[in-house]
C-alpha cells in the first residue's frame, strides 16, 4: 500500500489530501479545502497535521508527496510546490508536481467523451486543456492552454464535458460556443486528483522529482525590464 499526501495551491482555494493507492487502483482517504485571504503558507502545514490526525498516519507512514505545478496562482504555485519540496527532503521520499487541469479532470472521474477542465484565469480567460474520456491517467488530447470562453468553445467540433468552477461560472458562453456540451462541478478536489496521479506515477516508475518546476502560461503582471 502505497500512502500519499497532496497539496493544490494554484487557487485561492487551497487543499491537502492524503491518499492511499495498490496494484494501479487509488483512494481519497481525507481531503480538506480552505479558502485563503492571505497566504498558503500560514494554513498547509496546520491544514496537514489536522489530516493525518484524523486519518491515523505518522509522518513516517507517507511514501511520497505531490503538489498541483499549474498553471494557476504565480505566488501560490510556488508555496505549494515549496513546501512539498521541502517535506519530502525532510523525510527523503519522493514528490511529484502533477498538472492542475489533470488533477481537475480526475477529479471529475471518467465520462464517454472528451474532458475538458476548466480554470477561471481572470481578465476575463480560462486556463483549459482537453482529455480523453475515460483514461487514467487522463490522456492529453489538447495540451493546457489559455483564451477567452467563447473561443475556446467555439473552436470544439463536438460536444465535451466542461469540468470544475472555471466551467461553472462561464457555463453559458461555453454552452453557447459548444452546444450539447455538459458543465460539471468536480465531486472532489484538486489535490486528491493530484494525490491519485502522484501514486499512479510512482507506481509506474516515473522519476523522482518529475514536474516540479511551475507550469505558467501567462506571463507575471509585475516584470523586470531590463537595463
Amino acid at each position: 500500500m502505497i500512502r500519499a499526501v497532496a497539496m493544490d495551491t494554484s487557487t485561492w482555494w487551497g487543499g491537502v489530501a492524503l491518499v492511499e493507492g495498490e496494484k494501479g487502483v487509488g483512494e481519497v482517504v481525507a481531503e480538506a479545502g480552505l479558502l485563503v485571504r492571505d497566504s498558503h503558507s500560514r494554513h498547509l502545514l496546520p491544514l496537514l497535521e489536522h489530516l493525518l490526525a484524523r486519518a491515523g498516519w505518522g509522518r513516517s507512514e507517507v511514501d511520497l508527496y505531490a503538489a498541483t505545478r499549474g498553471p494557476g496562482s504565480f505566488t501560490g504555485l510556488r508555496v505549494g510546490l515549496g513546501t512539498i519540496r521541502g517535506l519530502a527532503l525532510a523525510a527523503s521520499r519522493p514528490c511529484y508536481g502533477i498538472g492542475t487541469l489533470d488533477a481537475l479532470a480526475v477529479a471529475n472521474g471518467e465520462e464517454d467523451r472528451d474532458r475538458m477542465p476548466v480554470m477561471d484565469a481572470g481578465r476575463s480567460e480560462i486556463y483549459t486543456a482537453r482529455f480523453s474520456g475515460g483514461s487514467f491517467p487522463p490522456e492529453a488530447v489538447l495540451k493546457p492552454g489559455l483564451g477567452k470562453p467563447d473561443s475556446v468553445a467555439a473552436a470544439e467540433s463536438a460536444p465535451v464535458v466542461w469540468i470544475g468552477r472555471g466551467a461553472v461560472k462561464h457555463r453559458a458562453m461555453l454552452m453557447a460556443g459548444c452546444p450539447g456540451s455538459l458543465v460539471k462541478d468536480t465531486p472532489s478536489g484538486l489535490a486528491g486528483g493530484a494525490g491519485l496521479l502522484a501514486v499512479r506515477h510512482y507506481q509506474d516508475g516515473l522519476p523522482p522529482g518529475n514536474g516540479m518546476s511551475p507550469l505558467y502560461l501567462r506571463s507575471p503582471d509585475a516584470v523586470l525590464r531590463a537595463r
